[in-house]
């Protein structure tokens, strides 16, 4: 019985690429009483598995995708693999932990399951004699097609093109296989060759093996119905060419390219059919001797030169080395088989660092380098744009196609751009344009014809990623055959490339709506208006009348304040019986929105340019990437923030893990003690490093990571191109570097057992995994320092709460929480010691600063643990591990300090914090330890950020203005000396002056600044795919992963990939270990007041606090400086409070507050992924949340439905109606029905009466 249901079941093909589409929208059937959920729920995962497969090979790359239309993160993927290879286990995993990370207090009833399927090129025989392709090729002389009801279609083939090129007398025969003359010299091939042909016939692996088996000749596979444009497959230049023709799953050889492309010339350098002998000209140049175009095939030997010890293609190829002095430029060492310029000593185990900018050992630490550069001012355009858009189109679910019909673009150059008053410029042409027709793909016709003028062109719209240049991207792929780059996080786009031509959204520099902008950067002159945006339909675009309906202008879409000034201007309107003339107030309108715009990003360029020496438009694509290039540029100083190596500081690959798994098998079953870097820091015979070693038997232990040693059972493909990680690398060399390694040490006396991962991970069994994994040594793995980088501290620790007589709720904030870090906290310098096992015990935690991995016990009686741990999701601070992951809602029952302990990476302050309440260190497996710079506030000197935010804290301030109470010279001296005492910052009292644009540029740059350091830095990527041949290539290349693939059309896919965690290149503007320090010390600041306010806090959210205020109580002192409390009710007048609060969780909450200034009461609600718009807030508010959290588990999720724009995967842009469900969630602690709550694991300590 299937335990599921199709709403909809879909199907795709896009036949040029090989690529099948099923998407099934399902829904789980109700869980039988009796029937275990969680065992129900997976069967039907399978039984969907097993349906969206049906009818796949073996060889097939499969991906899959899960999703629901309510999904807060969006879908999540499962990366493209073979079919055969696809196991239930991993797909269960993958789509529980999307599952778990989207169900916030959110639900869904339908889900949807997407099967992606590329039929990689393999054939086998054909099973009609003629069809149209056959016609065709009887047409043309050049093709000889291959006749045979066995899978040996391939080797055939290569048996015929052979005897063709080598003009073989028995040729006729063989192409005709007249007494099985073709049968029998192919199966003489296989057996020579000993390949096997796999029953679904010979695909790319088999073409590689039988590459590396005919030296001498060079195969090349072109895929039919391109004219030759499209390979599968190219082998490495040698020799003699074997050109064959795939077509249908069946290959055939050609024995004229001309004639099998129909054109009189054909480029096979560039794969390129024309007709006049002047149409191309091929720029291909030989890699051996260096010279255009290429060196053909002789089909002589190799020549190998005993002068640079490098091989030549043939005669011609060796004496062009000589003529062009390329045999003294370029050499090849004998040791490490490097090549390398002549130009330079050459050192072996040197490399090339991009960071370091130079050649380097390998095994060198790096540096964050200085920014050296300058603004990109010259030759540079900018065009600020904006889109209006018709709402007319239904599609069949509902949704609303938005099409648009309005462009507004303002532009400005390099010679015009601090004229704000100019109609015309000489350089670029008029300042402002409207277009009306064809909005698109004139705008871009436009912009491509001024990117020829231009060296630099940077379009920019507001929320461009999320719309408007949605449109666009939509037109590049539909309309034209550009390829821009793209970065992009799920269907938003952070930024486009199309060669000299940026496409940035401004709310990546400025984190609000376009209406906020004109009072933040002081544009008295303009302000954004209304408009009726349901009203622009075909019917109304010549419109002249009274002002629209009220509801086109969508007032309950808004938030409850937005939406009284819309009403009080739409009733004056009717007042005074305003003409609404359509035309004139679109295009009014969308010009104010791009003069806001416009206006806004120039004075924030200017700012950004006169006080940080960085244009944020031409020189990084959001602010924080701003914010790091002013620092590298202005205050970094060299040698002082040390780049991590990204196999960590022990030097172990990203294959330790299992690794170390063999190694501990190894010892088990063979009774030995094996010496490896997870026990000290590395093992050596002879003096070359190797895995394992056991010196009772002499043995050496080598695991080989199928990636890092070239494996070619795994990798037997695209073996000679360089690798993304190392460009002088390939697999070959990797895997020749292994062999050579394995010679070595048994030439030194020692035996070498060998595993490869793929093998071993085909032998790992359940037990073998359960041993390893619950092994201690497992927890001596290298640590990770981006397990200490955790995140802010968010919770509730009261579910209500009404207040009683004499109490007050307070609402604190501090001031610059993360900029106080910054400039006051301590941070690591250069790179780290490294200790391991027993060498940590040497160390004393009160005087060491760094990163700690530790087993350590919480205590039992602690309202607000110290330590944060990630279970179930989410970030939790808990007293029992246990208790934590079971989310256990009675007082923890464990006893063994297993049950209990946290094991993680921690940075070692939060450590010692926890130890001073309580915590006890059972086990230390790994310390970095750092020295450390800190801000000296009597010097004031010191501090690793301090300057950086020194100079724009005092912008800030000082575009502030003076306070209201400097009204004497004497008072204003006053200030200046207190808030150089305060902060070490000295202000200009002449540069004392309101100015709102520089304000925003001082706080937008301290608050933007840290994060940057903490970026994930393996990024997934995206890529317009428009060639099959450069498609096949991708889902066969060893060094990336492939998550996903959408066909746009015929001729183009979008493909979503990241590279293999072994091969990804690191960021030289990352230290993970400086954005730990960053939120730990935050943490820190913010348990200051909770350890003191003790069970009186209500709520807290990484920097604010909400608690009970009482009589005779200690209450937080506030002030004005950095790091300070503020007063979060301040605008509601002096004196105000919150009377009751309630909270369904994390940034889930209500409050009822008194203003003093409006003298009622006030009510506030705010909750995570709902935009609260008038008509929303009528569903969810502080009544109904207070409701809900106080029926607990008895009350039902409520429905919230609303109108969102969608961005769709193929780029189209929709308004469509979405439902959500909200309920409360407080799960980070045990709640109590009186809103009372405990962490989990916390226990009283029984007492005993004593009479």
């Amino acid at each position: 019985m299937e335990k599921f249901l199709i709403v909809k079941d879909t199907t795709s093909k896009v036949r040029r690429f090989n690529l099948s589409g099923r998407s099934l929208d399902f829904k789980i059937k109700t869980v039988p009483e009796g029937a275990e959920p969680i065992q129900w729920i997976k069967d039907a995962i399978v039984q969907l598995v097993n349906k969206g497969t049906e009818g796949l090979a073996p060889h097939d790359m499969v991906g899959f995708s899960f999703c629901s239309k309510d999904f807060k993160n969006g879908e999540g993927w499962i990366r493209f693999q073979p079919a055969s290879e696809i196991t239930i286990g991993d797909i269960w995993n993958t789509i529980s932990s999307i599952y778990q990370s989207n169900s916030k207090g959110l639900n869904t009833e339908t889900f949807c399951f997407r099967v992606t399927s590329v039929h990689l090129p393999y054939g086998s025989g054909r099973v009609r004699k003629f069809n149209n392709f056959e016609e065709e090729c009887g047409a043309r002389q050049g093709i000889v097609v291959i006749n045979n009801i066995d899978n040996l279609c391939l080797p055939r083939a290569l048996v015929v093109a052979i005897a063709y090129i080598n003009r073989d007398p028995e040729y006729r025969k063989i192409r005709r296989n007249i007494q099985k003359i073709q049968e029998q010299k192919t199966m003489q091939l296989l057996k020579d060759s000993n390949i096997t042909i796999p029953e679904t016939g010979s695909g790319i692996p088999q073409m590689q093996q039988f590459q590396e088996f005919l030296q001498g000749y060079k195969l090349t596979v072109y895929l039919y119905g391109n004219k030759g444009r499209d390979v599968i497959f190219e082998g490495e230049d040698a020799g003699k060419h074997i050109n064959l023709l795939y077509h249908d799953d069946h290959y055939n050889v050609i024995t004229s390219l001309t004639a099998a492309f129909a054109c009189n010339y054909y480029c096979e350098e560039c794969h390129i059919p024309f007709n006049n002998k002047n149409d191309h000209r091929c720029g291909g140049t030989c890699a051996a001797c260096q010279q255009t175009p290429s060196c053909p095939k002789d089909g002589q030997n190799k020549i190998n030169c005993e002068v640079c010890k490098r091989a030549f293609r043939g005669q011609k190829c060796f004496d062009n080395h000589k003529t062009h002095n390329i045999c003294s430029e370029i050499r090849r060492c004998e040791k490490c088989f490097a090549i390398y310029r002549n130009t330079r000593k050459h050192t072996c185990e040197e490399v090339f660092c991009k960071t370091c900018n130079g050649h380097v050992e390998r095994d060198h630490l790096c540096y964050m380098t200085i920014d050296k550069g300058s603004p990109k001012i010259a030759n540079t355009l900018f065009v600020f744009y904006d889109l209006e858009t018709m709402q007319e189109k239904k599609l069949e679910d509902g949704s609303l196609l938005h099409q648009p019909n309005l462009c507004v673009f303002v532009q400005c150059c390099d010679k015009c751009i601090n004229e704000e008053k100019l109609y015309f410029c000489q350089k670029c042409g008029f300042r402002q344009k409207i277009l009306t027709e064809n909005v698109i793909s004139t705008f871009m016709g436009h912009i491509l014809n001024m990117r020829k003028k231009f060296k630099n062109v940077t379009v920019i719209a507001h929320n461009g990623g999320g719309f408007d240049h949605q449109f666009i991207l939509n037109h590049i792929l539909t309309q034209t055959d550009l390829v821009p780059e793209l970065i992009m996080r799920g269907t938003k786009l952070v930024s486009m490339f199309l060669d000299n031509v940026r496409f940035l959204d401004s709310l990546n520099y400025f984190q609000m709506a376009l209406s906020k902008l004109p009072k933040v950067f002081g544009l008295t002159e303009i302000r954004k208006g209304y408009f009726p945006h349901l009203f622009n339909t075909t019917d109304h675009q010549n419109y002249i009348g009274p002002i629209p309906p009220l509801e086109t202008f969508e007032p309950d879409n808004l938030k409850c304040n937005d939406r009284e000034a819309l009403l009080g201007w739409y009733e004056g309107k009717v007042a005074e019986n305003y003409i609404f003339d359509f035309k004139k107030e679109f295009v009014e309108y969308c010009v104010s929105d791009v003069d806001i715009l416009a206006q806004a990003c120039l004075k924030f360029r200017q700012l950004m340019i006169k006080e940080g020496n960085v244009c944020p438009f031409t020189e990084s694509v959001t602010l924080p990437s701003a914010c790091n290039k002013i620092f590298r540029r202005n205050f970094l100083k060299p040698n002082t923030i040390g780049l991590i190596p990204k196999g960590g500081y022990r030097q172990c690959d990203n294959q330790s893990k299992i690794a170390t798994q063999w190694l501990l098998l190894e010892e088990r079953d063979r009774q030995i003690n094996i010496t490896h870097s997870v026990k000290q820091k590395e093992a050596r015979v002879g003096g070359v490093k190797v895995d394992g070693f056991c010196a009772e038997t002499n043995e050496v232990f080598e695991f080989y990571g199928c990636y890092y040693h070239g494996c070619p059972k795994c990798f037997k493909h695209v073996r000679n191109t360089p690798l993304t990680d190392s460009t002088i690398e390939t697999l070959e060399y990797r895997y020749e570097a292994t062999l050579a390694k394995s010679s070595r040490i048994k030439e030194l006396g020692y035996t070498v057992v060998e595993m490869w991962e793929c093998d071993f991970r085909r032998l790992m069994t359940d037990e073998m995994l359960n041993y390893t994994e619950s092994h201690p040594l497992t927890l001596y793995l290298p640590l990770n320092p981006r397990d200490a980088f955790y995140g802010g501290r968010t919770g509730n620790a009261k579910s209500f709460y009404k207040t009683k007589e004499g109490e007050k709720i307070k609402y604190v904030d501090f001031t610059s929480l993360y900029p106080y870090v910054n400039k006051y906290g301590k941070y690591p310098l250069g790179h780290p010691t490294v200790h391991i096992g027993e060498e940590c015990s040497k160390l004393n935690l009160e005087t060491t600063d760094g990163l700690i991995k530790c087993k350590i016990l919480p205590p039992h009686l602690l309202f607000h643990p110290v330590l944060p741990v990630k279970m179930n999701n989410k970030l939790m601070f808990v007293l029992c591990r246990s208790c934590g992951e079971s989310f256990n809602q009675e007082p923890c029952e464990h006893i063994s300090d297993d049950e209990r302990a946290l094991t993680g990476t921690w940075v070692i302050d939060e450590v010692r914090k926890a130890i001073e309440k309580g915590y006890k260190i059972l086990e230390t497996y790994e310390i970095w330890q750092y020295i450390i710079d800190q801000y000296n506030k009597d010097t004031k000197t010191g501090g690793l950020f301090n300057e950086y935010i020194n100079k724009f804290v005092g912008i800030k301030q000082q575009s502030s203005g003076w306070p209201y109470y400097c009204d004497t010279p004497e008072k204003k001296d006053n200030y200046i000396k207190e808030y150089f005492e305060a902060e070490g910052v000295r202000l200009d009292p002449v540069k004392i002056e309101r100015n709102p644009g520089l304000r925003q540029l001082g706080k937008a740059v301290i608050t933007s600044f840290w994060g940057k350091l903490g970026q994930r830095e393996n990024q997934s990527k995206t890529s317009i795919v428009r060639e099959p041949g450069e498609f096949y290539n991708m889902m066969t290349n060893p060094s990336i992963n492939i998550n996903s693939v959408l066909p746009i059309n015929e001729d183009a896919l979008l493909v979503n990939w990241e590279s293999k965690e072994e091969a990804y290149s690191p960021l030289s503007t990352v230290n993970v270990v400086l954005a730990a320090y960053t939120t730990v010390q935050a943490r820190l600041k913010l348990y200051e007041y909770l350890e003191r306010l003790e069970d009186r806090v209500i709520y807290y959210d990484t920097d604010s606090i909400i608690y009970v205020s009482a009589p005779e109580q200690y209450d937080p002192p506030l002030g004005q400086f950095l790091g300070e409390l503020t007063d979060e009710l301040e605008d509601e007048g002096a004196g105000s409070y919150i009377k009751e609060f309630v909270s369904g969780g994390p940034k889930n909450y209500a409050y009822k507050a008194w203003s003093s200034s409006k003298e009622c009461d006030v009510t506030v609600c705010k909750v995570k992924g709902i935009s609260l718009t008038y008509k929303t807030s009528q569903v969810i508010n502080f009544d109904q949340i207070m409701k809900m959290v106080l029926e607990d588990e008895e009350t039902e999720a409520i429905p919230i439905t609303s109108k969102l724009i969608k961005r769709t995967s193929d780029h189209n842009v929709l308004t469509s109606n979405t439902t959500k469900l909200y309920r409360p969630n407080s799960t980070k602690r045990r709640f109590s029905t009186d809103g009372s709550s405990y962490p989990y694991g916390f226990k009283k300590h029984k007492q005993n009466n004593i009479t």
